[in-house]
């Protein structure tokens, strides 16, 4: 759907801007009519940086808005109410927008699932669908409560992740400004005064050649940074031609591989199991959970699972179709159709692979630490070791 930015007029008669999205302009009018709001005068078409208030705009913390509003919702406070509580923290902004605009959605009669699937661009797929399975069977502060539990487990997981990559890319990086400053910096005065005492041996060729190599080839590696940020840039559209290419290529790599289909596996099955404990329709679920995987490749060999569902499939053979599914999930799965205990099966299933996944990266960081510091030992002794042959020569010249 694309965005389209209107000047609209509320019950009240007061104008105010707003973006929303839409099939086309008539059928973006049409929503904007089913919500009460007059449209006063079209914009034009908006984008989704406007939606998201620009580039660098900070973004809503779903699990901090999450954990503030579900103990309110646990004290039987309504949920207007909590939403203008949660929203009074001054000093976070963002926060207070977005509950400004949920509280005043709610209070135009609208509901809170429709609100929050409006704001795809903040809310996670399956927020919506959790919130209106509660909001239908009447139980939203416990639904709420499964949904925290589940944001918090993953911003945890998400964590582990990144803290676990910061010591490896720290020392990498430190490593490759090292290397080019000697190269850059200290070898050229080094060679020079070799050259200006009329020292000429191989070793201070060399020296020279990879000096000068960086003196005039610079440009050649901001053209790779270049090309792997645009790479990089290419991997954030899951539509596009290179990623759909990595997401397969990725897969055939063995370790990396088994901890992206852990990662996927883990996602998709803590997905269906709030899902389908929150009450949420099955072939729902599916289409809901298809979409937190953040794999195209693994996501694409799921597309068909809603459509063996309707045909009277179970779950587990279904999800057999793909080749990315492994027997052990199956049969935990099966075993949990047999025993009426699918969710806590597919809980279960996804802590297998969450902790399978923290091993996974602890022994790829394991392989990687000593690979980096090794490849830089190389080059470092490697320029170490051209200047002494130097430095030796130039004494053997003396």
């Amino acid at each position: 759907m694309a965005l389209f930015r209107f000047k609209v007029s509320d019950s009240s008669g007061k104008l105010s801007e707003l973006l929303i999205e839409g099939d086309n302009q008539s059928d973006a009018t049409r929503r904007l009519q089913r919500r009460g709001l007059m449209p006063v005068e079209f914009l034009g078409q908006g984008s989704i940086a406007d939606k998201r208030g620009g580039l660098f705009a900070k973004k809503l913390n779903v699990v901090d808005f999450t954990e503030r509003l579900v103990p309110l919702l646990e004290a039987n406070i309504q949920l207007e109410r909590a939403l203008t509580i949660v929203g009074e923290d001054q000093d976070n902004p963002v926060l207070t927008k977005t509950s400004a605009e949920l509280r005043q959605g709610l209070h135009e009669g609208r509901k809170l699932s429709d609100l929050v699937r409006e704001r795809s661009h903040v809310f996670p797929p399956l927020y919506a669908g959790v919130v209106e399975a509660g909001e239908e069977a009447g139980a939203l502060p416990q639904v709420m409560g499964e949904l925290r539990n589940f944001l918090s487990e993953s911003q945890e997981l998400k964590s582990f992740i990144v803290s676990a990559s910061i010591y490896p890319a720290f020392i990498a990086v430190s490593g490759l400004v090292m290397l080019v400053f000697v190269l850059g910096v200290i070898v050229p005065r080094f060679a020079s005064a070799l050259t200006g005492a009329g020292i000429e041996s191989t070793a201070t060729e060399l020296l020279l050649s990879l000096s000068g190599f960086l003196q005039n080839y610079w440009w050649l590696l901001l053209l790779l940074l270049g090309f792997f940020g645009y790479l990089l840039a290419q991997l954030r559209h899951e539509s596009g031609v290179i990623r759909k290419s990595y997401d397969r290529w990725i897969l055939r790599v063995p370790l990396a591989g088994q901890l992206v289909r852990h990662a996927n596996l883990a996602r998709l099955c803590r997905t269906m199991a709030i899902l389908m404990r929150s009450g949420v329709h099955l072939l729902n679920t599916v289409v809901i959970a298809n979409r937190v995987v953040q794999n195209s490749e693994i996501r694409r060999s799921l597309q068909e699972l809603s459509g063996e569902l309707r045909q009277g499939q179970r779950i587990s053979a279904a999800l057999a179709k793909s080749p990315y599914i492994p027997s052990l999930m199956l049969r935990m799965i099966a075993v949990g159709e047999e025993t009426g205990a699918v969710e806590s099966m597919l809980e279960r299933v996804a802590e297998r692979y969450e902790t399978e996944l923290r091993r996974l990266i602890k022994r790829l960081l394991s392989l990687f630490e000593p690979l980096v510091i090794i490849l830089l030992g190389l080059g470092v002794g490697l320029i170490v070791l051209l200047m002494f042959m130097a430095m030796m020569d130039m004494q053997a010249g003396v």
